[in-house]
């Protein structure tokens, strides 16, 4: 192999030096995109030429995304790189700042292009070098093994890399240097990744924190596409690019406890269609956050937004499957599942801790076929072996008071087991059954006017107005005296409510299979 020797310009003579290349030679280099925007740029001069250094940066600059982002945030996408930087682009190049014969820029351009047997890539030096002006040192990260795989470079003004550079072009390098950094988000394997801080996201859009939980905020996010790996799973989301990003609040254990249910029960290998997916983990500096599927909503904006139909057998399926699918992927974070019987010894009994309308999500248009429940937010999630799964005393449990179950009352000291997820998923029921037969406002709303035109108060309301009897009142579905806090009441309008014969119900299908 031919060694390359260039001499190395001092940064005075790089600043006096101006390179000027015809326009006919760039037009057969570039390809059709590069020669629009080097023709472009050729007619801002008037000896119609342009410098590959600034067609080169240009071209960079008008790459990075996202474009109305935070400067500090945008990234170079991996594909814009490559096809940016491709041989040709690169062999001008280095004739022009290191005033080389086309040999010399042949070999040092196979260097960088990485496709010497067993040679790193150094595209991504070479584009940092283009953004702050000093491609021509190239050369200098080559001959000291700095290539791609060494990024990021720790700030070090004593850095032979860095000789003769003020602190100032040392400063921006190092900066510069994330914009081609952002990383690939693997999600066929539901790994967990440590990144620095400083390390920019490949988001398309700037977040938007929105949904707040008790434990973290979510903000829809859409990934570039050149920076997931997907492999051949088609059920990742209905949206290619869109997935939902929880970050949590300051508590690790939190995120280490949902990370941990997620990773038991709905990774790719073992989880069940009904449980919510983990795609993917990761820390940037000390902030935690877990990636997931877009979901087209949460089970009670499902029942805002969309009209039942309890004339048709096809909806009443659809109900009865979604009420049956939930139960089957409850069972197997309960530990009831064959495939995790011979674990259910090993601390594999698990209890959901918060099923809710807001915790169930969906996902597919309602109308398509596709749509489908699925559990989602395992942060109170625990875990149990068979001879510890009774043992948890039940005023040291978190839970959303509207759905909890009679047991978890002020100061009591009964015992919680799985039992508490059966109490609240069977309140969702019982709404989601309401609002198949008469629909969103008898359960939600105020009131509701019934098909006679009379004005009648809903499913909330009846049991709001009992909490007068209560300690507590929450709207939930039970009540206690303060004097006999040990033996709770199914609410009156509950114990009617479930009870009503389903012709109650104006809108009752009828004569349908």
């Amino acid at each position: 192999m031919r060694e390359v020797g260039v001499r190395m310009p001092s940064p005075r003579s790089h600043r006096d030096n101006k390179y000027i290349y015809p326009l006919a030679l760039i037009d057969q280099a570039l390809p059709k995109e590069s020669r629009i925007l080097a023709t472009a740029l050729s007619e801002t001069q008037d000896d119609k030429n342009g410098p590959w250094k600034v067609i080169l940066s240009n071209q960079i600059r008008s790459k990075l995304l996202p474009k109305n982002g935070d400067i500090h945030e945008q990234f170079l996408p991996i594909d814009d790189l490559v096809s940016i930087l491709s041989t040709e682009p690169i062999s001008n190049l280095l004739g022009e700042v290191l005033n080389c014969d086309s040999e010399t820029s042949r070999i040092i351009s196979s260097k960088i292009m990485g496709t010497e047997t067993g040679c790193e890539s150094s595209l991504k030096i070479l584009a940092i070098l283009i953004m702050i002006e000093r491609a021509e040192y190239i050369t200098r990260f080559i001959e000291h093994g700095i290539r791609d795989d060494k990024l990021p470079l720790l700030l070090n003004y004593q850095a032979e890399i860095f000789r003769n550079w003020s602190p100032h072009e040392t400063d921006t390098f190092c900066e510069k240097q994330y914009m081609v950094l952002a990383p690939v988000f693997d999600f066929t394997r539901g790994d967990h990744v440590e990144w620095d801080k400083k390390i920019r996201m490949p988001f398309l859009d700037k977040l938007e924190w929105k949904t707040s939980g008790a434990h973290g905020v979510i903000a829809q996010i859409k990934i570039h596409s050149r920076h997931q790996l997907r492999g051949t799973d088609s059920t990742l989301g209905f949206e290619t690019n869109r997935f939902a990003l929880k970050k949590f609040r300051l508590s690790e254990k939190d995120f280490e406890q949902e990370r941990d249910a997620l990773i038991r029960f709905s990774n790719a290998n073992n989880g069940h269609k009904n449980l919510i997916r983990l795609l993917l983990s990761y820390n940037r500096g000390r902030k935690h956050y877990l990636v997931f599927p877009w979901a087209q909503g949460n089970l009670a904006e499902f029942w805002k937004t969309c009209s039942s139909n309890p004339k048709t057998g096809y909806h009443s399926r659809w109900l009865i499957k979604q009420c049956l699918d939930i139960s089957d992927g409850l069972s197997e974070v309960h530990g009831n599942s064959e495939r995790l019987a011979d674990q259910t010894g090993a601390g594999m009994l698990g209890r959901h801790g918060d099923i809710k309308p807001e915790n169930i999500l969906y996902f597919g248009e309602p109308d398509s076929g596709q749509c489908h429940l699925v559990v989602a937010d395992f942060t109170l999630m625990r875990f149990h072996s068979t001879n510890t799964v009774h043992h948890t005393v039940a005023d040291q449990v978190n839970f959303s008071p509207t759905y909890r179950p009679p047991e978890v009352i002020p100061a009591s000291k009964a015992r919680v087991d799985q039992s508490y997820d059966v109490w609240t998923l069977g309140c969702v029921y019982l709404e989601f059954i309401t609002w198949y037969l008469i629909g969103y406002a008898a359960i939600r709303e105020k009131e509701f006017r019934a098909p006679t035109g009379e004005l009648l108060d809903s499913f909330r309301t009846m049991r709001e107005k009992e909490d007068g009897n209560s300690r507590d009142p929450d709207g939930g579905f039970f009540y206690y005296y303060a004097w006999l806090p040990r033996f709770p009441k199914v609410k009156k309008s509950v114990r009617r409510h479930s009870l009503k014969p389903i012709c109650w119900s104006p809108r009752r299908a009828s004569g349908t299979r």
